[in-house]
């Protein structure tokens, strides 16, 4: 690859900070990513660290604490946040008036996801590495509160429903109050045999959908509905994403923080992010279910 792009390449993480990097991208299994990024932080780089920040809070605040005294840039790769899809839905949200409630979803069939590769050695596979639908996935929860806010409470279940050969939950289902008021949802799962991902946004005055199917060519529509009709309007009919767009405008804002490095998330909504789908975690696994039984 370095042959091919006109770089070079570095045998070891010593070696690539030695060169004095403006920046440094951190593209490892999740539990790698701290590590790394205290080592480049010290190096005196600005950061891209791929989400999650970490598969779990240990360090995180220290970490923080770093950043803030260093004075670096450190973002979090959220590329959803450049999604055309997404982008059209934030944008039309005043549509709908106050928004009251939001369903999201995704799928995708774990061992489809990366072409060539055995899914069982994936990151996504592993609770060791990090793995897990609502860690991997972790985009809904990101997104949701770019669009209503920070989050004061979570619930969850989770749990591995398939026979896929790993040690992680390929399932999710969880929901975010907003301290605005908004109740989001959340749909997660690594078992749909075609890629799915999008969400309805109810509010006042309407209602706002947003679906994208397949992976290549991946088709992405928007549509809106008024109050007092029930005729929706096309907002965006895009049969061909090119899914690297995304990351492209990404690296474009990070590289070049006057093309608006402000719609990057920072490293402190990268941990409040994470601490929402740990939490996510947590209430899963104390999830106490009442039997038709105990109802009755």
């Amino acid at each position: 690859m370095a042959r091919a792009v006109g770089g070079t390449a570095c045998q070891s993480v010593e070696q690539g900070l030695a060169a004095k990097p403006d920046a440094v991208v951190i593209a490892t299994p999740h539990h790698n990513h701290l590590p790394l990024a205290r080592a480049a932080l010290a190096a005196g780089c600005d950061l891209l660290i791929e989400k999650p920040l970490a598969p779990s809070l240990t360090g995180v605040a220290d970490f923080l604490a770093d950043v803030e005294q260093s004075g670096r840039r450190v973002r979090v790769v959220c590329n959803m946040r450049f999604h055309p899809a997404l982008a059209t839905l934030r944008g039309a949200l005043p549509k709908i008036g106050k928004p009251l409630f939001a369903q999201a979803h995704y799928g995708n069939y774990l061992p489809d996801m990366r072409p060539g590769a055995d899914y069982r050695t994936l990151y996504s596979a592993s609770a060791a590495a990090g793995g897990g639908v609502i860690l991997d996935a972790i985009h809904e929860i990101d997104y949701l509160v770019w669009l209503f806010g920070s989050v004061q409470r979570v619930t969850g279940e989770a749990g591995k429903l398939s026979d896929l050969a790993i040690d992680v939950e390929d399932y999710a289902a969880l929901t975010l109050t907003h301290t605005g008021g908004v109740r989001s949802e959340i749909h997660l799962d690594y078992l749909q045999r075609s890629k799915r991902r999008g969400c309805i946004v109810a509010g006042s005055e309407g209602t706002l959908i947003w679906s994208s199917e397949g992976k290549t060519p991946e088709r992405c529509l928007v549509r809106f509905c008024p109050a007092g009709s029930d005729r929706w309007q096309t907002i965006l009919d895009q049969p061909a994403l090119d899914t690297a767009a995304p990351y492209v405008e990404l690296m474009r804002r990070f590289l070049d923080p006057a093309a608006g490095d402000g719609d990057l998330l920072d490293a402190r909504g990268g941990a409040e992010c994470l601490a929402i789908a740990l939490a996510a975690r947590q209430s899963a696994a104390q999830l106490s279910a009442a039997t038709p039984e105990a109802i009755r």
